[in-house]
């Protein structure tokens, strides 16, 4: 999406101030002779203050470096080199791993391609999210005084005699865990919204005779169906573990109560601690652990886990969700789990090595679009359907998208819609195809280690314009060796290239798909032989297993349903979500049928899982098991960002500021406007 014309507008006025903060040649000299008697290698620059620039607009110093670098207003041999190395084709990661610098530093010496926030135009979401904060602080600020007030009024009526809450739950029995089932509010599941389709109950299947009807053509054709003794079954168990203390791996399993279990925890258990009958849907559960990719150097851990709640090595979460919940609703999950605001663009994709075993070809990868890959060429505004915030708590505007059942009602996502969407490609186009290895090599760009390597794929560019203009073949960078450049057709290009044919991602997965139909989990049970979770081999495979009926029979159709798709059977172990292209927010996204590793580690007890996985199941939501590190904070810089912001709010001295020129009090200031707060709440706690 293009840059607004209010966000060139204040580039502009950024530009002009930073410049004006240069020194004169009288100054320079000045501080250049203050320099060289303090001992100081004298500047030779003048480069002018990027912290004054950022103090005078209250903006981060990473952004207005990036809105420098964009204008062209600042540059640096580091500058040129990551954008050298950007255009050569390296992702940020990669070229921060190249150069030995942070991601955050990366991206702020990228100039930007998309809109950014935070702008003197922001989008109509970001728009009533900073309305809604205002009205919020304005209605917290009354909240105070009128708290100061009954304060006073309790303490003149003596205070001193009332009976604190916990004293009075004391007198009556009561412990902090008996009101768990305070927020057992499954009202909101039925709420009519675009998204969410009628829950299924067991009234409805009564009523309509599903059960019945299902149970005579089973038993017609021959099947004849046991009656329900799962009460029978858990008894018998519970008698053997009693006689002998102890059961096999395969019992404890049927008996589902194993440290930990969740899936496969015994259903007559959990009604026994909620009281009454469990609802129909849904019926299974699943537990996703949410990584941070953060790459904190050993002083960002320290200071993380010293002040930033961080036990381990990274940021991370622990969710249970129901396996039909679909990556556009897990999407708003991860939104109210880290604490982010939903300001940014993010996408689901898959590690590189998933890529290659799934898709072999550009042909090939055409006929995934639509069943596993969204279009790179649909509608920019489509994916957007969801996002139809107006104002109000964004907390409960987040929790109605996801609550279950959901459906996704973006058409552009449909098997029929994707296909069309690709007509537009011209399989015949002829691209220039770099080859070759990075590195750098000197000014002479001679040629460094690697020689015996086979030279890989590195870049693709057009041969001809649109226009039928040709254009010139590539030339060798000083950050390539083992050159060579190859024409090809569209159709025969590697595949790892195509991402670089398309302004969007190419390998970005259909939010549509339910995250039990995308991701594969692990067994994690008592029985040690079945720990990972299967996933299919290749895309042929998925085929095979009657899928490529159901592509022609909705093809022949013509009808482009959201309810009516493929079925995709779980295609990786692992799923990768980014958020905020600028700050390149990365979470790795893996699942489980149970929980053992939590109970083990002491991390959740089974009563708290059991609760959990009540909760789960009767409000249809997500609900949060554990927690490792502080809450997130949109445009901070990412993950050293965050470090950073951690750091100055607990170490800076009073009057003390930081490199932007803002207190620690500003900054807590700021970090509130965007939404960030210490989240505190106890485990198996609603999200």
């Amino acid at each position: 999406m293009a840059l607004a014309k209010a966000d060139w507008d204040l580039m502009k006025r950024v530009c002009d101030y930073f410049e004006s903060t240069k020194l004169t040649e009288e100054q320079l000299r000045a501080q250049r002779e203050k320099q060289k008697k303090r001992g100081y290698e004298a500047k030779t620059d003048n480069n002018g203050s990027i912290n004054e620039t950022a103090a005078h607009f209250k903006l981060t110093r990473t952004k207005v470096t990036k809105m420098l670098v964009t204008m062209g207003a600042y540059s640096s041999p580091q500058v040129e080199q990551v954008q050298e190395l950007r255009n050569q084709g390296l992702n940020v990661k990669e070229i921060a791993a190249q150069l030995k610098i942070s991601v955050g530093t990366v991206s702020s010496y990228l100039p930007y391609t998309d809109e950014f926030h935070g702008t003197a135009e922001p989008s109509e979401h970001a728009r009533a999210v900073r309305e809604y904060r205002a009205y919020e602080k304005a209605r917290a600020e009354r909240q105070v005084q009128n708290q100061g007030k009954k304060a006073m009024m309790e303490e003149r009526n003596g205070r001193e005699q009332e009976m604190s809450k916990d004293e009075m739950d004391r007198v009556e029995g009561k412990t902090a865990g008996d009101d768990w089932k305070k927020d057992l509010d499954s009202r909101l599941s039925f709420t009519a919204t675009d998204s969410r389709r009628p829950r299924i109950t067991y009234e409805m299947i009564e009523e309509s005779g599903i059960g019945e009807r299902s149970r005579a053509a089973l038993e017609a054709g021959g099947i004849e169906l046991p009656e329900d003794d799962r009460e029978a079954e858990r008894e018998r168990l519970r008698n053997k573990l009693k006689e002998t203390g102890s059961l096999s791996s395969e019992e404890r399993l049927d008996l589902g109560e194993f440290p930990g279990a969740l899936y496969d925890r015994n259903t007559l258990d959990l009604e026994e601690i909620y009281g009454n009958e469990l609802p129909y849907e849904p019926r299974e559960m699943i537990r996703l652990h949410l990584e941070l990719d953060a790459d904190f150097s050993d002083s960002e851990k320290e200071t993380m886990r010293k002040y930033g709640s961080m036990e381990g090595e990274t940021i991370s979460r622990d969710v249970v969700v129901s396996d039909d919940l679909p990556l556009y609703a897990l999407h708003y999950v991860i939104q109210r789990a880290f604490g982010w605001q939903n300001s940014h663009l993010h996408r689901f994709y898959l590690p590189d090595e998933a890529v290659e075993r799934l898709t072999e070809s550009v042909e090939q990868w055409m006929d995934q679009v639509g069943v596993i890959y969204r279009s790179p060429l649909m509608d920019e505004n489509a994916e957007f359907w969801a996002d139809d915030y107006e104002g109000g708590s964004f907390k409960n505007w987040l929790r109605k998208k996801y609550t279950g059942p959901c459906v996704s009602q973006c058409w552009d996502e449909g098997l029929i819609g994707a296909r069309e969407s690709l007509e537009q490609i011209d399989l015949d186009r002829e691209y220039y195809v770099e080859y070759g290895h990075y590195g750098f090599n000197g000014d002479e760009g001679e040629d460094g280690d690697g020689d015996e390597e086979e030279a890989l794929p590195l870049r693709c560019s057009p041969v001809y314009g649109w226009d039928g203009r040709k254009f010139d073949p590539p030339e060798k960078s000083k950050y390539v060796h083992k050159f060579r450049v190859e024409v090809m057709k569209a159709r025969d290009l590697p595949i790892s290239l195509l991402d670089q044919v398309f302004e969007r991602g190419a390998f970005d997965i259909l939010e549509r798909l339910p995250i039990g139909q995308v991701l594969a989990v692990r067994n994690m049970h008592c029985l040690d032989d079945f720990r990972d979770g299967e996933y299919v081999s290749d895309y042929q495979e998925m085929l095979d297993d009657g899928m490529d009926d159901e592509i022609d029979e909705i093809l022949e159709s013509g009808f482009n349903s959201p309810m009516k798709q493929p079925f995709v059977y779980s295609f990786t172990d692992e799923l990768l979500y980014q958020y905020d292209f600028g700050d390149n927010w990365q979470i790795s996204i893996t699942g489980s049928r149970n929980c053992t590793d939590l109970v083990e580690e002491g991390k959740i007890t089974q009563d708290m899982l059991d609760k959990s996985n009540i909760k789960a199941r009767v409000t249809y939501r997500p609900v949060l098991l554990a927690r490792d590190g502080e809450m997130l904070i949109d445009d901070v810089g990412g993950a050293s960002g965050m470090a950073e912001f951690i750091r100055a709010i607990n170490t800076m001295r009073r009057g003390e500021r930081d490199e932007n020129g803002m207190t620690r009090t500003q900054l807590k200031e700021w970090a509130k406007s965007q939404g960030w707060h210490k989240d505190d709440s106890t485990d198996y706690h609603l999200i």
